[in-house]
C-alpha cells in the first residue's frame, strides 16, 4: 500500500498538470472571450481605483498580463490558470492541516479541479478567479490563527480580506463570516478583547480603501447597483429550484449533496457540540450559500455566485464523509467509493466535452443544441469583429461604434480592428461602467455603426434620425447551417443623447 507521503507528490503533479493543460488550452482554443472577459479587459485599459460593478483586482490582473504579453485572448485569460493554481496550493495546505491526511487532501484537490465550474473557472478570467484565491487565503490564515493562537496572524488575515474586497464586494459577507466564527466559538471570543483583530481590520480597510474612495466620489453607485439586484420577485420558488439545479450542475450532483449534508453536520457539531474545527468549516461556507440562496427572492442568482463557499464546504464534505467511511459498513464504504468515482467520471466527461466539443462530436456524433450549450456564448465575437471592422472602414470620418449591451460593447471593442472606444447607448437600460466613459466620446449628431444581437428596437431607433440595416452576421454551428446566434449591423444617422439615459442601477 502506498504510504501517505506519496500523495504530496501526487498533488503537486495534479496541480502542475492542470495548470499546464489550462495554459495550453487558452493558447490553442477556438473559443472567443465571453462578454464579461471583454468587459473586464476594457476596464483594464481604463485604470481606476474601482469600477461600477466591482473592485479593480480583475482589471489590474488583466492589465498586468496584457502589459507583459501582447494583447490577445490568451493574455486576457492568463490570470485564470495562475489564480486557480495558487488557490489549489493554498487549499491543499489547508486541507492537509484540517483532514490530517495528505491522501484525503489529494482526493479533494482532484475533485476541486474536475468539477465543471472548476473547468470553466480555470480558463475564463472573471473577478471570481481572484475572489476564490483570496477567500482561500483568508481561510488559511484564520486556521493558522485558530491553531497557533498567535495574534500576528490577524495581520495577513486582514490583508487577505482587504485584497479580497478589491476583488469582489462579497468580501463584506466573508468578513462577517470571520466575525460569526469568533462570536460562536467559546475559545476564540477572547480576540474581541485583544488589539490584533482591530489592527487587522485597519489593514483590511486600508487595502480596500480604493473601492471606498471611488464609491464616495461616484455617488455610491456600486452599492446602488448591488441593492438593485436584490429587489423582491414573485418567482422565488422557481428561481430557488434553478439555483439548486445550478449548484448540482456546476459542482456535480453527488458532490453538491455531500457538501450540503456535511455542512449540516458541521453546523450541529460546531454550534451545539462546541467543536471549533466543525464550526470553522461551517462558518466560512454555509452563510455564503444561504445568502446567495436568499437572493432568489430577487428573482435571479447565477450558479457561480456562491463558489467561494465551496472551499471549506468541500473540505467539510471530505472531513465528514471520510469519518463515515472509516466507521461505516462495507455497503456504506462501497457507496462512498462509487460516489467519488461517479463524481470524478462526470468531471472528466465535462472537462472533455467543454474543452473539445468538436472532437467529441467527431467521435460520438453527440453535440449539444445551441440553446442548451453553455459554451454558445463563446462563439462568434471574432467573426463579428472582422465584419464590423470592414463596415466601419467605409463610414465617414468621425463616425462611432455603439451597442446597447455592456458585454457586447466589450466584445466589439476587443475584436474590432485597432480596439476602438465603443459607446454604450443609454436607451433606458441598466447603468454600466461605460456610462462613466461615454462622455469622453463626442458623438452628438454623428453617424454610428450600431451592433445588436437582435433587430433594433423602437426605443433605440428613436435616438437617431435614420437607421439602415447594412449587414446580418449569422454564426453557425461548425460544419452545418444550424444557427447559433446572429448579429445585426446598422448604419445610423444623427444621434441625439436622451435626457433620461437609464432607468435603473
Amino acid at each position: 500500500m502506498k504510504t501517505d507521503k506519496y500523495y504530496h507528490l501526487y498533488t503537486f503533479l495534479t496541480i502542475l498538470f492542470f495548470f499546464l493543460f489550462r495554459v495550453f488550452f487558452i493558447a490553442t482554443t477556438h473559443y472567443d472571450l465571453i462578454a464579461d472577459e471583454a468587459y473586464f479587459w476594457d476596464w483594464s485599459r481604463h485604470p481606476d481605483l474601482s469600477y461600477y460593478d466591482m473592485g479593480p483586482m480583475v482589471a489590474w490582473s488583466i492589465r498586468f498580463f496584457t502589459t507583459i504579453l501582447p494583447i490577445s485572448s490568451f493574455s486576457v485569460r492568463m490570470g485564470a490558470p495562475v489564480f486557480s493554481a495558487l488557490t489549489a496550493i493554498v487549499v491543499y495546505n489547508l486541507a492537509c492541516q484540517i483532514l490530517q491526511s495528505r491522501k484525503l487532501a489529494f482526493w479533494f484537490i482532484l475533485i476541486f479541479h474536475l468539477t465543471p465550474i472548476a473547468t470553466a473557472g480555470g480558463v475564463i478570467m472573471t473577478y471570481y478567479a481572484p475572489q476564490v484565491f483570496f477567500m482561500a487565503m483568508t481561510a488559511y490564515f484564520l486556521w493558522q490563527l485558530v491553531q497557533s493562537q498567535k495574534g500576528y496572524w490577524w495581520y495577513p488575515l486582514g490583508a487577505s480580506l482587504g485584497l479580497g474586497f478589491l476583488s469582489h464586494h462579497m468580501f463584506q459577507i466573508f468578513s462577517a463570516q470571520v466575525v460569526l466564527f469568533l462570536l460562536l466559538s467559546r475559545n476564540q471570543r477572547k480576540w474581541f478583547f485583544r488589539k490584533e483583530p482591530y489592527i487587522g481590520l485597519l489593514i483590511e480597510l486600508a487595502i480596500a480603501s480604493p473601492v471606498f474612495i471611488w464609491n464616495f466620489t461616484h455617488n455610491a453607485v456600486m452599492a446602488k447597483h448591488a441593492i438593485g439586484l436584490m429587489s423582491i420577485s414573485p418567482n422565488f420558488f422557481r428561481t430557488f429550484l434553478n439555483f439548486i439545479g445550478g449548484q448540482a450542475g456546476v459542482h456535480t450532483p453527488l458532490f453538491f449533496i455531500a457538501v450540503v449534508y456535511a455542512l449540516s453536520v458541521c453546523g450541529y457539531r460546531g454550534i451545539v457540540k462546541k467543536n471549533d474545527t466543525y464550526l470553522f468549516l461551517f462558518c466560512l461556507s454555509a452563510p455564503t450559500l444561504i445568502f446567495i440562496a436568499l437572493l432568489c427572492l430577487g428573482g435571479r442568482t447565477e450558479a457561480n455566485w456562491p463558489i467561494s463557499g465551496y472551499i471549506t464546504g468541500g473540505i467539510a464534505a471530505v472531513y465528514v464523509w471520510a469519518e463515515k467511511y472509516a466507521n461505516g459498513s462495507e455497503k456504506l464504504r462501497l457507496f462512498i467509493k462509487g460516489s467519488v468515482g461517479f463524481t470524478l467520471i462526470v468531471g472528466i466527461l465535462a472537462l472533455v466535452l467543454i474543452s473539445y466539443p468538436q472532437e467529441v462530436f467527431k467521435i460520438t456524433g453527440f453535440r449539444l443544441p445551441p440553446k442548451m450549450d453553455p459554451a454558445n456564448r463563446l462563439y462568434g465575437a471574432k467573426t463579428l469583429g472582422i465584419k464590423a471592422s470592414k463596415v466601419f472602414k467605409n463610414m465617414p470620418k468621425g463616425s462611432f461604434v455603439t451597442t446597447r449591451d455592456y458585454g457586447l460593447n466589450g466584445l466589439v471593442a476587443f475584436y474590432m480592428e485597432d480596439h476602438p472606444e465603443v459607446y454604450q447607448l443609454p436607451d433606458g437600460r441598466r447603468m454600466s461602467q461605460y456610462d462613466f466613459w461615454n462622455h469622453r466620446l463626442k458623438v452628438d449628431g454623428r453617424q454610428a455603426l450600431f451592433i445588436n444581437t437582435s433587430p433594433i428596437g423602437n426605443r433605440t431607433k428613436a435616438l437617431f434620425k435614420k437607421v439602415k440595416l447594412v449587414q446580418r452576421v449569422p454564426i453557425y454551428v461548425e460544419g452545418s447551417y444550424e444557427l447559433r446566434k446572429e448579429f445585426f449591423l446598422y448604419h445610423c444617422f444623427g444621434y441625439k443623447k436622451p435626457e433620461n439615459q437609464f432607468d435603473r442601477f
